[in-house]
């Protein structure tokens, strides 16, 4: 599901190249980053075998149109096309926001092609999203190989819906453009139609994720008493000179509910993770005491040990990163904050480090 960043007035959508192995979904990504602008374009990361068979997925950050004065930054991945990796391919396919499936126009792969079709709306039906009515692309890939099938029978075979198609040859880059603005086009009125409707006084357009609908539930929802934990130790001397005594406890109280602080209710994100919200909590409950500095490393830890935890055998940060859907710029952006001096910290970049943490929780809780 599609994600808001309010500092950088950003909403993230994922489109995932599916499709059978060897199909051209990788070389259609790469196409797209060599056809599109240095500016527009983030880095293309592929995890591929000797082979150049992708084990897990492409991630290419692609900046496009705005979205309700946002702008749009597209997400592209694709999974790997081997049956054994159908695990890693839901994993992958998980949160996404449109699919381009990449046929192979070749007469051996026609078996391959609808296996891995019917693979792709097993998948989405246990994730509980009906292809049917959800963004969908087909590429007719490597249309220029002799003998390849006739249009007209692959549409037969795998576009019955009669969902947007495009003749493409990936090894040359033709169509591949025209088929990613077409899934751009139907992931944008999918994105519009899911806008929540406004209620009678203003208020803040969040594009309608995932995110900002938990945060307005939040606002008005009653958490249950989250258990007291251990207080941690006191934290050290800041470069400002003040001592900061910052207990777990004092972050828990600050998301309890008002009968048990006898007090009037603090917004906090941490209701949004019943149980689970402590390190976010901690993080506003220095931002509160004006500790920037510490806050920030606090939110880096968090996500760190959020990304540690992911079900992947992948061990770099970044993959595991791009594999939960976090903006890469954005985690190293979080890393170098980190490093700061407390004294060079600013609101903002609290704010910022909070921002990180709470968007990897929502995506982790997908997983």
């Amino acid at each position: 599901m599609s994600t808001v960043n309010p500092v950088a007035r950003e909403i993230s959508a994922k489109i995932v190249y599916y499709g059978p192995g060897l199909s051209g979904k990788t070389t259609s990504l790469r196409q797209i980053h060599a056809g599109v602008r240095a500016d527009a374009r983030g880095q293309l990361i592929s995890l591929s075998t000797e082979g150049d068979r992708t084990l897990f997925f492409d991630f290419l950050p692609l900046k496009v149109e705005q979205v309700r004065g946002l702008t749009l930054r597209l997400q592209l991945y694709t999974v790997p096309g081997q049956v054994f990796y159908d695990a890693t391919r839901k994993l992958v396919l998980n949160g996404a926001d449109g699919v381009v499936f990449v046929a192979d126009s070749q007469p051996a792969a026609v078996d391959a092609n609808l296996e891995s079709l019917s693979n792709l709306e097993t998948n989405l039906s246990e994730m509980g999203i009906d292809l049917a009515s959800f963004p969908f692309v087909i590429q007719y890939n490597k249309r220029d190989l002799p003998g390849a099938v006739p249009v007209a029978e692959m549409r037969r075979r795998l576009n019955p819906r009669g969902v947007p198609d495009i003749e493409t040859v990936a090894s040359s880059g033709e169509g591949i453009l025209v088929a990613l603005r077409e899934i751009t086009r139907l992931v944008v009125r999918d994105l519009k139609a899911r806008q929540p409707r406004r209620a009678p006084a203003p208020t803040a357009d969040h594009g309608g994720s995932e995110l900002a609908r938990g945060i307005a539930r939040a606002a008005h929802a009653t958490p249950a008493p989250i258990p007291a934990k251990t207080p941690a130790p006191a934290r050290a001397a800041t470069p400002h000179g003040r001592f900061l005594a910052v207990r777990r406890d004092e972050a828990i109280a600050a998301v309890a509910p008002p009968r048990d602080r006898g007090q009037l209710v603090t917004l906090s994100f941490a209701r949004l993770f019943p149980g689970e919200g402590t390190a976010v909590a901690e993080v506003e409950l220095e931002i509160r005491e004006r500790a920037f500095g510490p806050a920030v490393r606090r939110a880096a830890e968090a996500v760190t040990e959020i990304l540690a935890s992911l079900p992947t055998s992948e061990e770099t940060t970044t993959a595991r990163a791009a594999l939960l859907g976090v903006d890469g710029r954005e985690l190293l952006r979080l890393g170098r904050l980190a490093a700061k001096p407390d004294v060079t910290s600013t609101e903002q970049d609290a704010l910022f480090a909070l921002y990180v943490l709470v968007a990897a929780m929502v995506k982790a809780e997908r997983i």
